[in-house]
């Protein structure tokens, strides 16, 4: 369908994991600057990048026009827009819950239930292909949350090591808890869910083409981020931050830019890759992502001062994600 082999899908796949998992460092350079703010401006430049994208590339690679594909298939064109702007919504609201709850415990939470509804949802609407198993599937993502476990384990060995202390259990942790499992469960799965119905692929024939279910599902995202942003700046009055960072004006938009084209260029990639190795395999494949975050942490000089068990807990933890993408992609 998109020319390339099932080799180069999968490291296209690996590669948007990536990019997936690097433009969360943005936030980290975005000072007292509001997320929900933040992240308005990084949807309003997904939506550029994405239909740039489509503007550049639609005669090669959607003969019959995005807009011709979306008119043939309305309801499955509002099924993906809803689906976009409800994804967003929970990126909006998964971020400032990690903001509180701090990154360790709530991506214990946050990544089984994504790994875990990732894998259903993509194998139920999807489908499997031919000589794939959802045992093997299964296998795989058990792989994958044993791999977070482990990682998040070296970071707790890592605050001790050199004296940190995890911030202090505040009143709202377990209302906090239970809004990270709604995300996880009822929110963030949708992007899965517009992949598997949306995209064309030989089990999903009558799809859309990468560049058009993208196309609609940034159309979504920035819709979804818009009305949870402007509720959240009217109550809180912040419309002059938003409009008027001050002098950290370049750096809010630069950041805001380089994290769209990390996050909705990835989705583009792992749209035009994931039929390729079937969407059930770009979708657990696709949770590599959370490995990238140690990796930075890493090169953030994060770890430094701790002890080498921690190294090795963690070199352990890299090493089950690896194996969790392998039994997945590995043809038998």
């Amino acid at each position: 369908m998109s020319g390339l082999s099932e080799g180069t899908a999968l490291v296209i796949v690996i590669f948007v994991t990536f990019l997936w998992g690097s433009w969360f460092q943005a936030v980290k350079h975005t000072g007292r600057y509001p997320i929900y703010a933040f992240i308005n401006w990084l949807y309003l430049f997904s939506l550029a990048i994405v239909w740039g994208s489509i503007a550049l590339l639609q005669k090669q690679m959607v003969p019959n026009g995005v807009f011709n594909e979306i008119a043939n298939d309305i309801p499955r064109a509002l099924l993906v827009l809803f689906c976009g702007a409800m994804y967003a919504i929970g990126m909006q609201m998964l971020l400032m819950v990690v903001g509180r709850m701090g990154l360790i415990l709530s991506t214990s939470v946050s990544a089984t239930c994504s790994i875990l509804m990732g894998m259903l949802i993509s194998s139920l609407f999807g489908g499997l292909p031919e000589g794939l198993s959802f045992l093997r599937v299964l296998t795989a993502a058990l792989f994958l949350i044993l791999a977070t476990i482990i990682c998040q384990y070296s970071g707790v060995m890592r605050d001790k090591n050199v004296g940190m202390k995890e911030k202090p259990v505040v009143k709202t942790r377990k209302k906090d808890v239970l809004l990270l499992l709604f995300i996880s469960v009822f929110l963030s799965p949708f992007y899965f869910l517009a992949t598997s119905v949306g995209l064309r692929s030989e089990l999903r024939p009558n799809g859309f083409s990468a560049l058009t279910c993208m196309g609609i599902l940034s159309i979504g995202a920035f819709i979804g981020t818009g009305i949870y942003s402007s509720i959240r700046l009217t109550r809180e009055k912040k419309w002059h931050i938003f409009l008027h960072p001050g002098e950290s004006r370049l750096l809010i938009l630069g950041m805001a830019f380089i994290a769209a084209f990390c996050h909705f260029g990835g989705n583009v990639l792992h749209a035009i890759a994931a039929p390729v190795v079937s969407v059930v395999v770009a979708t657990v494949a696709g949770n590599l992502y959370s490995m990238w975050s140690y990796v930075w942490g890493l090169a953030y000089g994060e770890y430094k001062g701790a002890a080498k068990k921690t190294y090795v807990v963690l070199f352990l933890g890299v090493v089950m994600f690896i194996m969790g993408v392998l039994i997945i992609s590995i043809k038998t």
